[in-house]
């Protein structure tokens, strides 16, 4: 199946705009999706899916035919980020939208915005920022990150709020950071791998800060369906899941092959690629479907210490893991 384009990342800079977004998507065309009918298909709308190996590998996956075994065809949909990437999703023009925390839980707080959460998405906190060798994170080192209402200004917040003499900026995505941590413009930019694996060894970066270190581990992102889809086609998504637990065991169990197979999905040197999967945190913990009722958590409060919610997430209630397999589900 072909792959969709790559488009620039973005992402709703607040919660006021991203509830704006979701009720003018909702009232133009909830009532014409298609998601409320049966069918084999699924079409995922996903941000990363050229730059982030847990994105990349649902590519690997439909080109594997995994997805087919499954008995459901699978399309992906490269959106931009954050509000993009859920607005073909409250539309019904796709289905189901794997795409930052914040986004996801910020959006499916909406009423009308037809989506659930279904599954976190890599479970470990892969942010880190890089600089230039030899670079010190001193008092009034400014960390960049993306843009405001984005998983990396949630992090930063709360770097700040535990790093004295920390200070932050909007810089833009991953290459621009680089830009400007190389021009001093910032003492250090965000990076996930194999982003940073490539500038470390072609370019000449360090990694200066691993915010793992500093606040824990939260999924990357979450897994959100059409509310409409979900009630008319169940079967597909606990389908889905299936072919989702195979590619996971397949990347912790075989991580070169993975590696090799992923490396020009997303343009970087098997090298590179073999690097980065080396360099990824708890790699089994990261590529698994099985639920993390501490990252979830961690997750809720991040997002209250950078005020993006003013009460702890119930993942009871917000999370509906009826689709997972039974040994990836939990009591929360």
């Amino acid at each position: 199946m072909t792959r969709t384009p790559r488009r620039t990342m973005s992402i709703v800079a607040t919660l006021g705009a991203l509830a704006l977004t979701l009720a003018a998507c909702s009232a133009g065309g909830a009532e014409d999706a298609a998601g409320g009918e049966a069918t084999d298909k699924l079409t995922i709308s996903a941000t990363g899916v050229d730059s982030l190996p847990f994105m990349a590998m649902l590519q690997a996956g439909i080109d594997k035919g995994w997805f087919e075994e499954e008995g459901i065809d699978v399309s992906l949909y490269s959106a931009s980020g954050g509000g993009n990437t859920l607005r073909v999703v409250t539309s019904g023009d796709a289905d189901m939208a794997i795409a930052g925390n914040t986004s996801i839980v910020l959006a499916a707080k909406q009423e009308d915005s037809h989506l659930t959460i279904i599954a976190p998405w890599f479970q470990v906190n892969d942010f880190s920022w890089i600089a230039p060798a030899g670079t010190k994170l001193e008092d009034g080192a400014v960390l960049g990150f993306s843009s405001a209402g984005s998983s990396t200004e949630l992090i930063t917040k709360n770097l700040e709020a535990k790093l004295d003499g920390i200070t932050t900026q909007a810089v833009g995505g991953a290459g621009d950071n680089w830009t400007a941590a190389q021009a001093k413009q910032i003492t250090a930019g965000w990076a996930m791998q194999p982003f940073i694996a490539d500038k470390v060894m072609n370019e000449g970066a360090e990694v200066v800060l691993n915010s793992r270190d500093v606040i824990g581990d939260m999924p990357a992102d979450l897994v959100a369906v059409n509310d409409d889809y979900a009630e008319a086609n169940p079967e597909n998504l606990k389908a889905f899941f299936r072919a989702v637990e195979r590619l996971n065991e397949w990347i912790v169990s075989e991580p070169e092959a993975a590696a090799a197979e992923l490396a020009p999905l997303l343009d970087v040197s098997e090298d590179v690629m073999v690097e980065a999967m080396a360099q990824t945190p708890d790699l089994a913990k990261a590529y698994s479907l099985a639920v993390d009722p501490a990252t979830l958590e961690n997750l809720s409060e991040l997002m209250m210490t950078a005020g993006q919610i003013t009460e702890p997430i119930d993942w009871s209630t917000e999370l509906d893991q009826q689709y997972l397999p039974e040994d990836a589900q939990t009591d929360l």
